[in-house]
């Protein structure tokens, strides 16, 4: 299954000129739980059926290779439809997030995968 994030994504890192692993963290939208793995897979974080594994043993919690909603996300923190994931990525910018990533210099905030969507990338200097 390709979904609508997949365009999005090939979009977004072609104008950022950045890629995956530039980025310290990811708020990849998730009002429901598997919108992670899927975002996963369609920001190209890993390939397509590799999303459960790729969140296995600590790798997307803080302190590993790619801490994933920093703050919680919808399903933790709050759910507004996103602009709570946007306000987390500004936070690890500047480092004041009560979850900060060290040294965080570029996230990336998705919308949801499956429906028409957008993605923003966030860089410090």
């Amino acid at each position: 299954m390709e979904t609508t994030s997949v365009f999005c994504a090939k979009l977004l890192w072609k104008r950022a000129e950045l890629t995956t692993r530039d980025m310290n963290c990811a708020q990849i939208y998730d009002a429901f739980t598997p919108l992670v793995i899927m975002g996963l897979e369609d920001y190209g974080f890993c390939r397509r059926g590799e999303g459960g594994p790729f969140t296995e043993g600590g790798r997307i919690e803080l302190g590993g290779e790619l801490p994933v909603l920093t703050s919680g996300g919808g399903l933790s923190e709050a759910y507004v439809h996103g602009f709570n994931l946007i306000l987390e990525a500004v936070r690890q910018i500047r480092g004041t997030s009560t979850n900060q990533v060290p040294d965080c210099r570029a996230t990336l905030v998705t919308g949801a995968s499956g429906v028409a969507t957008s993605a923003l990338v966030l860089r410090g200097a």
